[in-house]
Formats: C-alpha cells, sequence, structure tokens
C-alpha cells in the first residue's frame, strides 16, 4: 500500500477533529445510540467522507454533501438532525479539503485544539462526577439532580442540537399510568420508583 502524501493525512486528521467535535455525533457515540461498536461507525464514517472527498476533488456537491451526512447520521445512529449542523459540517469539510490541497493545515490545527478543549472539558467533568459516585448511590444522585433543576447534558444537547427517534440504551421508557377515566397522569422524573 502506497504511503498517503502529507495533504490526505492533514484532511483525515482534520476530518476525525472534526466529527470528535460534532455535537449530534459526539452524543450518538458516547450514548452509544449505533449500538456497542458507535465508535467503529464513526471512524467508518470518517473514512467514507475522507473517501468521498478524494472521489471527487474540488467538484464536491455541497448538497449532496449534507445529504451524506445526514443520512449515515440517521440511518448508522437513529439520530434525525433538526438543528441544521450539517450544513456547518459540510462547510468545515469543504474549507479542509481546500486548505489541506494547498498544503496550508491551520484548520486542521484549529480542529485539533476544538476538539481537545472538548474532550478535557469532558474529563473534567467526568472525574468531578465520579468523586461524586463515591459519595452518593445512583438512586440518591438521580433524585438530587432533578431537586435541583439540573437536567443530564445529553438531555439539553439533544433537545438543542439533534433528536433521536431511537431511546439511547440504557434508558428504558416508563410505562404510562392511566387513571379509570383512560388520562394519563404525568409524574416527574426521579419521583417514580
Amino acid at each position: 500500500m502506497a504511503a498517503l502524501h502529507p495533504n490526505q493525512v492533514a484532511f483525515k486528521e482534520g476530518v476525525q477533529y472534526l466529527f470528535h467535535s460534532w455535537t449530534a455525533l459526539k452524543l450518538a457515540v458516547d450514548g452509544e445510540w449505533g449500538g456497542t461498536d458507535s465508535m467503529e461507525k464513526r471512524d467508518w464514517f470518517v473514512d467514507t467522507i475522507v473517501d468521498y472527498f478524494s472521489q471527487h476533488g474540488k467538484n464536491v456537491d455541497t448538497f449532496d454533501l449534507e445529504d451524506i451526512l445526514i443520512q449515515i447520521m440517521n440511518d448508522e445512529f437513529s439520530i434525525l438532525l433538526e438543528d441544521k449542523s450539517e450544513q456547518h459540517i459540510a462547510k468545515v469539510l469543504e474549507q479542509l479539503f481546500l486548505e489541506c490541497t494547498h498544503g496550508k493545515y491551520d484548520l486542521v490545527q484549529t480542529l485539533k485544539q476544538d476538539s481537545q478543549k472538548i474532550s478535557g472539558s469532558l474529563k473534567a467533568s467526568k472525574s468531578q462526577k465520579e468523586g461524586e459516585d463515591d459519595d452518593d448511590s445512583s438512586d440518591d444522585e438521580d433524585e438530587d439532580a432533578d431537586e435541583n433543576g439540573e437536567q443530564n447534558s445529553m438531555d439539553v444537547e439533544m433537545g438543542e442540537s439533534s433528536t433521536s427517534s431511537a431511546t439511547p440504551q440504557g434508558r428504558e421508557k416508563p410505562e404510562p399510568i392511566i387513571d379509570e377515566d383512560g388520562f394519563e397522569t404525568v409524574v416527574k422524573k426521579g419521583r417514580r420508583r
């Protein structure tokens, strides 16, 4: 197998950094919405986009690229993008490709820094949460979070940036409580046992 040109290597790295910091895709991978092989699917997604640019070069059709992003997110991760993030991602991909073909890697470095900031802040929040886990049981944590009016960051992100047509693994939807008149009783999270 022939060695890749430095521009190709830089482009692929840039796509990886971009996809690692794309909120909708990050949530899908972290939540394993594409199954237990969600990370492998993200890597395949990166390769698919790199191959697409290799085949089309500078003649990439923006709408076609957006459609590919939407289709893969839907098919592989059960996410229906409602935030139009595919438009932003497509523009960044096109700019990244253009810069890399000219041997400019500034955008790759910017994407790397953004990706590191995101992973750094997540590591900090995970270690903080792990410290809390040592003090409280998981049932107590759910009640405390609900009483303080806080929401799981996944719930907040999902509402703002994307929606999933599938329930994330690890969470089962509780059965509704129906009264004798056939109306559903609304119960706050954390109150039902």
